[in-house]
């Protein structure tokens, strides 16, 4: 009985792992798509300029390394079941919370040039990367204690 139980928990443990594992993709995609329109808002209301859309001085999206660093760990983290996966997620995980706190030392949230829906878009863009970050957390938290995904 008591292999039966733990077979029970591990199938759930595995499940809940896959789960993760799927919607740390789906938010990485959507964060993607928020930076992206991010730095066309700014373009198109005139608060960054092409060049500074995407780069360190950009107000609605991070910047282009940071954009393809985030979806290179994410891709390592998900592409293996084994615990040095942990290591890309914890770094995304580590990234996204930077990359929040950072917002609010270096000006950019709630900057003067920004009207109330751009202010609003600012926190989108903050809420979507600490929701990967706590996924990047999570994915991590599973690799460390060996729970493999099922495919």
């Amino acid at each position: 009985m008591t292999a039966t139980l733990r077979t029970t928990a591990d199938v759930g443990r595995r499940e809940a792992a896959t789960r993760t594992r799927g919607r740390l993709v789906v938010a990485q995609l959507t964060l993607l798509g928020v930076d992206v329109v991010g730095g066309l808002l700014a373009v198109t209301a005139g608060v960054n300029t092409w060049s500074e859309a995407w780069g360190p001085a950009a107000l609605l999206a991070a910047p282009l390394p940071m954009m393809v660093g985030q979806a290179v760990l994410v891709l390592l983290a998900v592409s293996t079941p084994r615990r040095w996966g942990a290591i890309p997620a914890g770094l995304l995980a580590l990234a996204c919370f930077v990359s929040i706190a950072s917002g609010f030392f270096d000006g950019g949230i709630g900057n003067a040039c920004l009207t109330g829906w751009l202010t609003a878009y600012q926190a989108l863009l903050l809420v979507v990367t600490g929701i990967v970050g706590l996924l990047a957390l999570l994915r991590a938290r599973d690799l460390l204690r060996g729970v493999t995904t099922t495919p």
